[in-house]
């Protein structure tokens, strides 16, 4: 157990430095390295009797440790996203305009409604979209395309933004 321990220990030792000044390269961020590291330190530690036994403990580490720094780059961009739609001041549409789009948009067919909703109302891009609705991101697109297709012939262009204006 002691032996074992001391492995452990003596890997952290030797891995923290370089792994927190790769961390720092990549993500431009020394503090946030700092924290990236503890965190696939502390996921070594807890599997070591498995990351021990590997032929480079190291490179799951560090594997860890990026794949630790694309989650927070992706959870900060979502954020980011969030923020500014939040902070975006809501478009003021014509009564008019917004009843007649709200209809039309109702008469679409179910998928194409939850497209256009999630991709003008919400915001969400294409990749987005497609997670949301359990779908690959070209359906998203056919969906749209269709749907947008639908919009014109009742009289509705396809501009994004004045879909975004009048649905808001």
């Amino acid at each position: 157990m002691d032996e074992r321990r001391g492995d452990v220990e003596r890997f952290c030792t030797e891995i923290a430095p370089r792994l927190v000044g790769s961390l720092t390269l990549y993500c431009g961020d020394h503090l946030l390295a700092e924290e990236l590291a503890q965190e696939a330190l502390a996921r070594a530690i807890e599997r070591w009797a498995r990351v021990g036994a590997m032929d480079s403990p190291e490179a799951w580490t560090y594997k860890t440790a990026f794949n630790l720094a694309r989650s927070s780059f992706r959870r900060g961009a979502a954020e980011r996203r969030a923020q500014a739609r939040v902070s975006r001041p809501p478009p003021l549409p014509d009564e008019t305009d917004a009843i007649a789009v709200r209809d039309a948009v109702r008469r679409l067919p179910p998928r194409q409604r939850q497209v256009v909703i999630a991709r003008f109302y919400a915001r969400l891009d294409v990749e987005e979209t497609a997670r949301m609705l359990g779908c690959r991101p070209g359906t998203v697109k056919a969906h749209t395309f269709k749907a947008l297709a639908n919009l014109r012939a009742a009289g509705w262009t396809d501009d994004e933004e004045s879909l975004d204006d009048t649905l808001a």
